[in-house]
């Protein structure tokens, strides 16, 4: 009977016991230190990136605020404004009153004041004795320059084109320099009630008339 080595038989059991335990302990190591410095180099980047960004769309919604805060926003709107017109000086002799309606546009420069343009048709009834009817084209620039938050001025240049026709049908037209100025009342943001002068400077005279205007924009 061969004899039973007994040192032999518990020696491999020992071998691979060791063999595995290295192995798991390098595995540890190895997990462990790359892939916490990796994230932590990784996620630097990806923080700063998404706190810039917050940062800057902050500061463009800041800047947009304070630009419309301060009324330095420019802006357009248009109105419709009726009159109501008195004939002074020489031509109250040829008419007694008369009507008028604008289609008026405004450039809002700032709170304080808006770019003014203005087209308009007006109408003046004659007299009984006066054999002719006279009506008129308004083509006006001006500014109209709030005064607080109630009053307004509104000094204005441009062309006239007025028409003279009898009963016959017989008529003529000339296009002459045109001076308005205007003052009133804000009312409300999207009304005025204002009083005018407009002078006419036509060859050999002048006509001249004042107005009793509301003006309301869309």
């Amino acid at each position: 009977m061969k004899n039973f080595n007994l040192s032999k038989f518990l020696l491999i059991p020992l071998l691979c016991a060791g063999l595995t335990a290295n192995a798991q302990n390098n595995s540890l190591t190895i997990n462990d230190k790359p892939a916490n410095t990796t994230n932590a180099l990784v996620a630097m980047p990806s923080h700063t990136s998404t706190f810039t960004g917050e940062k800057n769309i902050e500061q463009k919604s800041a800047l947009k605020n304070a630009t419309f805060a301060d009324g330095s926003a420019s802006t357009f709107s248009i109105g419709l404004e009726p009159e109501v017109l008195l004939p002074l000086g020489n031509f109250k002799n040829s008419s007694s009153v008369g009507v008028g309606i604008n289609l008026k546009g405004l450039y809002h420069l700032s709170d304080a004041g808006a770019v003014t343009g203005t087209v308009g048709y007006n109408y003046f009834v004659s007299k009984e004795d006066v054999g002719f009817k006279y009506s008129g084209i308004p083509i006006k620039v001006g500014y109209m320059a709030k005064l607080g938050d109630m009053f307004f001025v509104e000094p204005q240049v441009g062309f006239y084109s007025l028409r003279a026709s009898d009963d016959d049908d017989n008529s003529s037209t000339s296009t002459n320099l045109l001076l308005a100025a205007k003052v009133g009342l804000n009312i409300g943001e999207k009304s005025h009630l204002g009083i005018g002068y407009n002078y006419i400077k036509v060859t050999g005279g002048s006509y001249a008339f004042a107005g009793l205007s509301y003006l309301f924009t869309f």
